[in-house]
């Protein structure tokens, strides 16, 4: 039986994967014990087969975080924004499981639009789920989760422009193990995980997990309450029917996920099949708006809020992934990788888009969308100084996105009109996507004088019994139809002992198309396009071993993201591609002991395109703005002090900026502004210490997080930020010798320091913003069985 909670003298998953560079799902790091006699040759026995082949980790010329499975157990990390904290220049935002943020050094990836390539490759055991309704999956029975810093055109078939996260699942193994985990915290959250692994015979195994994650809203929301303002009367869904109140609270957790695995190994051949299932269903996420106070409440996004969509609000998702894998060795040198995958996604979400209990605009939407993809891959390893590969994969991604938006017609119609009068008559923009030199006081001022004008002299909302109590806007209905195919061919050749060189490109052959329909009062209208490109991405790599403990390397590659289609009744709208030239010069030293990697960048970007959401039918907008330039530094370390303390810290520095010039040579809104979710300076420390007392092992846990000031919208615009601020979590683990329990006890936020994850959203494109807030502090116990 393993052990419950292994301890080794140098975690040696961690040390192998946190500089290892993984081309495939295959890439694993080899763990090899240390010779009792020379620890100094521990390293040199670390291998990974990157590129599907067997490599030093010295070798890999690519900036890349690992964080390996001891640390996620340690840790007990379940989501991906959770495990952003550690990692330098990466920012991940999971308000909810519909619309996901990646941001790797700077570049901010949280387009809605279906018709729109994410900039951030996002990937589970080898296979696409950047779609932004499938990017936010659980973290559960995980063997490591790679990212991958700067475009990498020959690693991902849409060619991951500006990075990539990859989520590595474990395998089934050929021996029998288990184990369950059970929780509970101080906001009333459950959580249930367990993974059984069963080998069938010496060639076949089973591997099944699971999870199950449940914790009430922490935003209270008040209306339907005696004290709201409008009382228990009735509300109105999506199709104008009149439903009785709701008030469930808001900024929750729901996870119902299960994965079966499925692995058969001969002496040539493995095969890995895969089910997956994740089913959500999450309080809707709290845009408490800063303008609109609940009824005898305030402003503040870390209090009560009332909203009024009722029990449309929330987020159900159904989320089905089948996959299989086929690796075959012809013969020592040469090897082929095959893949092919099929994911179901249905996301259902209402949301009020002001933040209020006031109707000025809800809205609620379905996203149904398939995707597919299989690749091939041919390996060719001499095993000395040369090894190339050869591929190609297609994929494509059908959605349908229907949306329909509610207002109270006589609220709304007010609300436009007083705005449309204090912006022209003040010069200052209400809409949070216009920068502005105004100051936020100005801004304040103008905004409590819109929303007086919304409440009557006895407090109560303005209303007019000759108007209807609710208007359905749409539904606006946009569809995508996404096919890509793609080749890719990568050498790398050992000219001396000491220098590699690498050298690979990827052609990317692609077509677009976009159906967009408009149900008005005037009819129902529908426009559509459809556009072909194609596109050559390089990448060039070189590394040099100074020494066994010291490596140098330098690359270049070239990222795209795809050009968006747009279709409607102004005619068919295409924006350039946009594309980035990057540069990396890294330093990578590893001992016995002492593991550190650091690189200095910069990103060189061509019409970059940038997005806005439509106030009418809450479309995302792409256009392109012209062209920037962004720099850093970040590094990580670990340090195995002894064989009971490990040290693990990382930083970050940031200089991301847009160009004062758009691409035609006028003056740019956002010039000099700083890019939405980019610290300048972030940074983590983890210190894992183990105190022994007699039977006992006591495992005590500290992390702490820091970032400098991020903007939430890239104009910028006053009061859309989050001021500096760092987050503490610590967890005291008790483990006895020779059992199959443990247990813990844990509090996320140590200090409870209130922050921001979000602000602006939809309710800023009208001119109020809403704010989400982030976590409180929560406490919790764990108990751990393992068998």
């Amino acid at each position: 039986m393993r052990p419950l909670y292994p301890r080794t003298v140098y975690p040696r998953s961690l040390l192998a994967t946190t500089i290892a560079f993984a081309l495939s799902s295959a890439a694993i790091a080899q763990e090899v014990a240390p010779d009792t006699e020379n620890e100094h040759n521990y390293i040199e026995e670390i291998t990974v087969t990157a590129q599907m082949r067997e490599q030093s980790v010295m070798d890999v010329p690519v900036t890349m975080d690992v964080i390996g499975s001891e640390f996620l157990e340690r840790t007990n990390i379940m989501e991906l924004d959770e495990l952003s904290r550690i990692l330098p220049n990466v920012q991940i935002q999971e308000q909810a499981v519909s619309l996901p943020s990646f941001n790797i050094r700077g570049v901010t990836d949280d387009v809605s639009s279906v018709s729109a390539t994410p900039r951030i490759s996002v990937y589970q055991d080898g296979f696409d789920i950047s779609k932004k309704t499938v990017a936010s999956v659980a973290l559960y029975d995980i063997a490591r989760v790679e990212v991958l810093k700067g475009p990498q055109p020959t690693l991902f078939g849409v060619a991951a422009a500006n990075g990539a996260v990859s989520i590595h699942s474990n395998l089934p193994t050929f021996e029998q193990e288990g184990k369950v985990q059970v929780g509970y915290n101080s906001e009333e959250g459950q959580e249930v995980e367990f993974m059984y692994n069963q080998p069938i015979n010496d060639n076949h195994s089973f591997r099944i997990a699971g999870l199950y994650r449940e914790m009430d809203g922490i935003v209270e929301n008040n209306a339907c309450s005696a004290d709201s303002y409008y009382g228990n009367a009735n509300m109105y869904n999506h199709l104008g029917e009149e439903v009785p109140c709701n008030s469930e609270d808001l900024q929750g957790v729901s996870v119902q996920a299960l994965r079966a695995t499925w692995r058969a190994n001969y002496d040539q051949l493995e095969i890995i099949a895969r089910a997956a299932m994740e089913y959500n269903d999450q309080p809707g996420i709290a845009f408490k708006s800063g303008s609109i106070a609940p009824n005898g409440g305030d402003t503040s996004p870390f209090t009560d809020a009332e909203f009024s969509l009722g029990s449309e609000l929330g987020i159900e998702r159904t989320l089905q992934a089948y996959d299989l894998t086929v690796n075959y060795d012809f013969n020592q040198t040469l090897s082929l990788h095959a893949d092919a995958y099929y994911k179901d996604v249905e996301v259902s979400e209402g949301f009020d888009a002001d933040g209020s209990a006031l109707r000025i605009q809800d809205a609620y939407f379905d996203n149904d969308a398939t995707l597919k993809g299989a690749s091939m891959r041919l390996v060719y390893d001499s095993g000395d100084k040369l090894a190339a590969f050869v591929g190609a994969s297609i994929t494509q991604d059908d959605s349908i996105l229907p949306y329909c938006v509610m207002v109270d017609p006589f609220v709304r119609g007010t609300f436009d009109a007083v705005k449309a009068q204090l912006e022209a008559t003040s010069n200052i923009p209400l809409n949070q996507n216009i920068a502005t030199d105004a100051s936020l006081e100005e801004i304040e001022a103008l905004r409590a004088m819109l929303v007086s004008q919304l409440f009557n002299e006895d407090g109560s909302p303005i209303s007019n019994p000759a108007l209807p109590p609710i208007l359905i806007q749409g539904p606006f209905i946009f569809e995508a139809e996404l096919d890509i195919a793609s080749y890719v061919a990568e050498v790398s050749y050992f000219v001396t002992d000491d220098i590699n060189i690498t050298a690979g490109v990827r052609y990317i052959d692609e077509t677009r198309y976009t159906r967009n329909t408009y149900t008005t009062a005037d009819g129902t209208f529908t426009f559509d396009a459809e556009r072909d490109f194609d596109d050559t991405l390089p990448r060039f790599a070189v590394s040099y071993d100074v020494n066994n403990n010291w490596n140098l390397y330098a690359n270049y590659a070239k990222g795209r993201r795809s050009p968006v289609v747009d279709a409607n009744a102004g005619g068919v709208s295409v924006t350039k591609p946009e594309i980035v030239d990057s540069y990396d010069l890294g330093i990578k030293y590893q001992s016995a002991n002492f593991l550190f990697s650091g690189a200095i960048f910069t990103y060189e970007y061509s019409d970059y395109q940038q997005s806005f959401t439509d106030a009418v039918t809450l479309q995302s907008i792409t256009v392109t703005v012209g062209d920037s330039t962004m720099s850093g530094i970040e590094g990580m370390a670990t340090y195995n002090y002894s064989e009971t303390l490990t040290l693990t810290a990382s930083l970050g520095f940031l200089d991301a900026e847009f160009a004062d010039n758009t691409a035609d040579g006028s003056e740019f809104q956002y010039g000099g502004n700083k890019f939405r979710l980019a610290p300048e300076v972030s940074g983590a420390i983890n210190i894992n210490k183990v105190f022994n007392m007699d039977s006992f092992d006591i495992d005590v846990n500290w992390l702490t997080s820091f970032q400098s000031e991020v903007f939430f919208e890239s104009s910028n615009y006053p009061g859309l930020s989050q001021d500096t601020y760092s987050l503490t979590d610590v967890s005291v683990k008790l483990l006895q010798d020779n059992s199959k329990f443990a247990y813990e006890f844990y509090v996320n936020n140590l200090f409870d320091k209130e922050f921001l994850i979000d602000a602006g959203n939809t309710g800023g494109g009208l001119g109020i913003p809403t704010f989400v807030r982030g976590m409180p502090r929560i406490a919790g116990v764990r108990v751990y069985y393992e068998f």
